[in-house]
């Protein structure tokens, strides 16, 4: 959808101007045509829009070409849109190209597009800054949402583990892997808007916000996958140790079985001379020979912690 708004002393107007005069024009998961349209009214490269509504969109600030805007910049940021599931859908890029007099917004949240509207802003700087600084919140209370679930599973992985804590973590650390890579790269694209020339009349209190902001959301993210690492080494090791106590279990019994079959083998050969061969009792006598030496090896094993 693509709508177009004048800027007032009392916020966002929509307006019936064209595209070239409207002040601030918001497309939320535009078409190809509403695309098409804004590329040719303002000669941009179609290109820029190709990844608009996908997690392998680049955050980056850079100049970009058109002869009708004046020397305009082009800025991604990310956005959070939680009534999507999966990770993917729900870290949505803003495309954004402004001038000193124009400021065009493409993402697929119609929740930060409303909040922008709904504002009293009174000047496109205002609604840029305001903007960006919205999409890290966002994502900071997502995070912050996170670590209750870091701090159950850290409680479950001391406990014990199960299949279902296992899916969890591998949940988890997937949305956290999205989100560490992203917000790396937008914290080099926050300190280059906030270096360049459009920045030199903001106050330096809101691009100090803006850096602090994104510094905090790189943190935190570093710190959760940490802990994710650290509760992952956790379960693995649990996991190792029961493998190997399986393993000394079966290794212990093979044993304690083999000595019976030893004795028994030996009574069992189809030779002369054997002790016990036409004894009426010869049978129970080596099969208590076979059981009481099975069961001393069993004994030491036990004492020495092999059959646990």
């Amino acid at each position: 959808m693509l709508n177009k708004y004048s800027i007032s002393t009392s916020g966002p107007q929509k307006t019936t101007f064209t595209l070239k005069q409207a002040d601030l024009i918001i497309l939320t998961r535009p078409t190809d045509e509403e695309i098409q349209q804004l590329c040719q009214t303002f000669n941009l490269n179609k290109f820029s829009f190709r990844y608009r509504s996908s997690p392998e969109e680049v955050s980056r600030f850079h100049r970009t070409t058109s002869d009708v805007l004046d020397n305009p910049f082009f800025l991604v940021v990310y956005d959070y849109i939680s009534s999507f599931k999966h990770i993917e859908k729900q870290l949505a890029p803003s495309l954004i190209i402004f001038d000193s007099d124009h400021l065009i917004i493409c993402t697929d949240s119609e929740d930060s597009c409303k909040n922008i509207i709904n504002s009293n802003y009174s000047n496109l700087s205002e609604i840029l800054f305001n903007y960006i600084s919205q999409c890290q919140y966002k994502i900071m209370d997502v995070l912050v949402s996170y670590k209750k679930q870091i701090d159950d599973l850290d409680s479950a992985a001391r406990r014990g583990f199960s299949n279902t804590r296992l899916r969890e973590l591998t949940t988890l650390t997937r949305k956290l892997v999205f989100l560490e890579h992203t917000m790396v790269d937008q914290t080099s694209t926050i300190e280059a808007l906030v270096k360049s020339d459009f920045c030199q009349n903001v106050p330096q209190d809101i691009c100090q916000n803006l850096t602090v902001e994104q510094q905090r959301l790189t943190k935190a993210i570093h710190i959760f996958r940490d802990l994710l690492d650290s509760i992952s080494s956790l379960f693995t090791a649990m996991m190792d140790s029961n493998l190997n106590n399986l393993m000394k279990f079966l290794d212990s019994s093979g044993l304690v079985i083999a000595v019976a079959a030893l004795v028994t083998g030996f009574m069992g050969m189809n030779v002369g001379g054997l002790p016990w061969k036409d004894d009426l009792y010869g049978f129970w006598i080596t099969l208590g020979i076979a059981s009481i030496l099975s069961l001393l090896i069993a004994y030491l094993l036990h004492r020495k912690q092999y059959l646990k």
